[in-house]
């Protein structure tokens, strides 16, 4: 009986395997910067980390030729502590991306136009209001704050 259950959510969940997500690049070098959405189809229902998996991955030949980049996939290095280069929740409202590698600091403007492709991604979905950024010790990813929290209490 459960499984049967399971299988009557699973089918009638309104996000299914393919089905069209926004990643949002940057064009230009402003700050924050103009982001410009692009179309990709998520093979699993799992929309929100695959869209951020494509952000990572960074805009097709095609797509750079239009002037769009994303600084985010040269910026993160190192070995990973979760098995993947992030996990992401979202709970109440709250999209929780910590970083499992480390994402490296490229000038103000740089983390800028990270941070504001990474929300404007997670933020097409009708679940997400706020985005959490985490590196991967868990503080804000960019604060300079010294208290690691900025992005989690919202003052700077």
């Amino acid at each position: 009986m459960r499984e049967l259950l399971m299988a009557t959510v699973l089918a009638l969940s309104p996000v299914q395997a393919g089905s069209e997500v926004k990643v949002y690049f940057s064009k230009g070098f402003g700050v924050p910067g103009k982001v410009v959405a692009v179309s990709r189809t998520a093979p699993h229902r799992g929309v929100a980390r695959f869209a951020v998996e494509q952000l990572i991955a960074g805009p097709t030949a095609a797509e750079r030729r239009r002037g769009l980049h994303s600084e985010l996939s040269r910026q993160i290095r190192g070995k990973s502590d979760c098995g993947a280069d992030f996990t992401l929740k979202i709970r109440k409202g709250t999209a929780t991306l910590r970083f499992c590698r480390t994402v490296w600091g490229n000038g103000v403007g740089g983390d800028a136009r990270i941070l504001h492709g990474i929300a404007r991604t997670l933020k097409q979905f009708g679940t997400v209001k706020k985005v959490v950024t985490l590196d991967k010790d868990g503080r804000c990813l960019f604060d300079q704050t010294g208290t690691g929290t900025s992005c989690i209490t919202g003052r700077e």
